[in-house]
């Protein structure tokens, strides 16, 4: 029962994780750049693929080795992850007025870009608290390893939910023109630049 419920709970921990400002904002420039339902649920994948990956291989480390998380390191990862958002805000901002809701280009740096942001998100902000920290008071190895699965699981699982809610909700109002399209863009890449300087801003301060 023990291990049913730190599963579960892991299922429910990764979902709820996906929801947090800094994963919607960045996947939202994203889907913002082709709100299409294929699009969205591929770029949302790619982002989950990359956050899973990057939380897995961390905890298996950490089980092999008995090892425990370093906050030093969650705070280099952060600010990392802050760069990131800064950077991709910028792009969408710059981008934004070449949009068109029927563009059907998607180009290669959107797919290696979207996974680079997922795999920074997976070792910094509450990942730790939610997957690595807790893995590691279980003790059996191979169901921290199933915690892992199930965490990452639930992680994709919400972000496919929340891009595909997104990328209907950008669809409806865009229109033929684009303009709400590029709106959404300016909007999301306005976001991002902001959470990430936000991010900077409390590594580069805490006391």
């Amino acid at each position: 029962m023990t291990g049913l419920l730190a599963l579960g709970t892991a299922l429910v921990l990764g979902f709820l994780h996906a929801l947090e400002v800094d994963h919607m904002v960045a996947v939202t420039a994203f889907v913002s750049r082709r709100p299409t339902v294929p699009a969205a649920l591929a770029f949302s994948l790619r982002w989950g693929l990359g956050h899973s990956l990057a939380v897995f291989a961390a905890g298996a480390i950490l089980l092999a080795t008995g090892l425990r998380w370093s906050p030093g390191l969650s705070g280099v990862l952060e600010a990392a992850v802050g760069v990131a958002l800064v950077a991709v805000g910028i792009w969408s901002l710059r981008t934004a007025r070449n949009l068109h809701p029927q563009d059907p280009g998607e180009h290669g740096e959107h797919r290696h870009g979207i996974t680079s942001i997922g795999l920074l998100h997976g070792l910094a902000g509450s990942s730790a608290v939610v997957a690595l920290i807790p893995v590691t008071l279980l003790e059996d190895n191979w169901l921290g390893l199933a915690y892992l699965v199930l965490f990452g699981a639930g992680v994709t699982a919400g972000m496919m939910v929340f891009a595909l809610v997104a990328a209907m909700a950008i669809r409806k109002t865009a229109g033929e023109s684009g303009l709400w399209t590029r709106r959404v863009a300016s909007y999301a890449g306005i976001a991002s630049a902001g959470v990430g300087l936000w991010w900077i801003g409390r590594v580069v301060f805490a006391e």
